[in-house]
Order: C-alpha cells, then structure tokens, then sequence
C-alpha cells in the first residue's frame, strides 16, 4: 500500500519550490550520467516528478516507461510511456526489465524492503538499478523529524538509509558498482545566507571530500546472473612453480 494521494500532494507541491527545482537539478546531473549506462529492450522510471534536464530518449534502452506514483502528476514528456501503479506491485513479468530508476520512489512507499524485492524481481540478471533517496543521517533529516512535529511537506515522506539500502541489495543480489554518492550538502531552508562564499567552499570541501553528510544519496547497482560463481583470479604460473614430474616411458613389447 503506498502513501495516500493527499499525502503525497505535499511534497509534489515542494518540489515545484525554489528549494525543490534546486534539488532537481543538482540530481539531474547524476541521473543522467546513470542513465546512458543502460542498455537493453526495456527501461521503468519510478518517482514522483518529471526531473528537468534528463532526457530519457538519450538512453540506449529501446522502450522506456515512466511510473508515476499515486498522487503525482503525470510527466509531460512524449519520450516514454506512462502508467500509475504502486511500487510494492508492479505490473510486470519476472526478469522483463533490462533497467530501473528509484527517483524517491521508495521515499513515497509505505514498505520499501517490500519494493525492493519487487524491483529485484523485475530485473532480469545483469540489469542495472538507480537509486537516488533522502539520507536521514543528515540535515535533511533533521528536518523529517521536526516534521513530525506539525504538518509539511516531509511529514509523511520516509527516508531510507543508505547502509540499510546497501544490505537490502546485497541480500537481493544487486551489487553496487560503485560507493555511494552524496549531494546537497546545505540545510534543506530557502535562506539565501546559504549561498555566501564560505558556506559554498564548506560545501564543495564536504562534498569532494565525500563525506556521507548530504541530503540526498545515489546508489547504481547491477543485479548478479543467475548460477553465476565468483572465481578468484589466478596469477600466471612461472617456469620455477611446476615442479618437474617423470613421465615413465612406454614399455616396447618384444617382437618374439
């Protein structure tokens, strides 16, 4: 069961901010450079909004389908198809996908383990999976509890672990091409004293340095074949490592 229309209004509203069309951009960025890493048949882009900047006719995949969350608005976009669906069901046969984009989409579930294993069923072996979220364990988060306190746009958004993620995958079969990602190192507030000089050197330092301190994280994974073995690398063997073996010669019969 996915959050509820009403619910989920709230944070379309956000997005639409100053704040949130920053978010979307500095996302975008990531988004597209995971993107042209695919390659297939078939490609689903699950998230609440339309993400300015990305492209999805770029993508080497051949058919590409936007899922939107109940709630959102539906992308304006005429390169994909679209549907609503929840993600803890998707409407697709086992192993049809070739790709899948996360864009907050398990920030807008109600069980996002449950989602995971779904993707994770979609996904033929070897496909690649995006993953872009809120990191609770920074300001952002900070402002996910406050937002407890009265009604936000964050109030009812749930913010899912990068470590946790992490295992979820590994329990899944999906191992990540590379470590996690972090971006939007500001508080998540429309002040402009956040953009002065020394904030924004904090910033590049915090993020070049890739402390896991941003608001938002991005994981690209690829999911193992199945009956794959992980063979350990073998070094060539040298001259001096065969030890030498007598090979007892043949024994001639005699001709009498």
């Amino acid at each position: 069961m996915s959050v509820t229309t009403d619910e989920i209004h709230g944070l379309a509203t956000w997005l639409q901010s100053p704040l949130g069309e920053t978010l979307l951009q500095k996302e975008a960025a990531l988004l597209v450079q995971g993107v042209r890493r695919f390659h297939g048949d078939s490609m689903l882009w699950l998230g609440p909004v339309e993400v300015p900047g990305v492209q999805l006719d770029r993508c080497m995949v051949r058919h590409r389908l936007f899922g939107a969350m109940p709630g959102f608005h539906l992308p304006s976009a005429a390169s994909a198809g679209t549907y609503v669906g929840n993600i803890e069901a998707l409407p697709f046969p086992p192993g049809s996908l070739d790709a899948v984009v996360l864009h907050h989409a398990l920030d807008c579930c109600d069980d996002p383990r449950t989602a995971m294993r779904e993707v994770c069923k979609v996904l033929r072996p070897g496909g690649r999976v995006l993953i872009c979220g809120f990191n609770p364990w920074s300001l952002w988060g900070v402002r996910r509890l406050i937002a407890r306190l009265h009604d936000d746009a964050f109030s009812r958004v749930r913010f899912v672990s990068p470590w946790r993620l992490l295992d979820w995958m590994a329990v899944l079969g999906i191992e990540a091409d590379e470590g996690v990602q972090y971006l939007m190192f500001r508080p998540p507030l429309p002040i402009g004293t956040y953009e002065r000089s020394w904030w924004v050197r904090m910033r590049r330092a915090l993020q070049s340095a890739r402390v896991p301190l941003g608001g938002v994280y991005y994981v690209l994974g690829r999911k193992s074949a199945v009956g794959m073995v992980r063979l350990r690398r073998v070094a060539a063997l040298r001259p001096s490592d065969i030890t030498s073996v007598v090979v007892p010669h043949p024994t001639l019969r005699n001709p009498r």
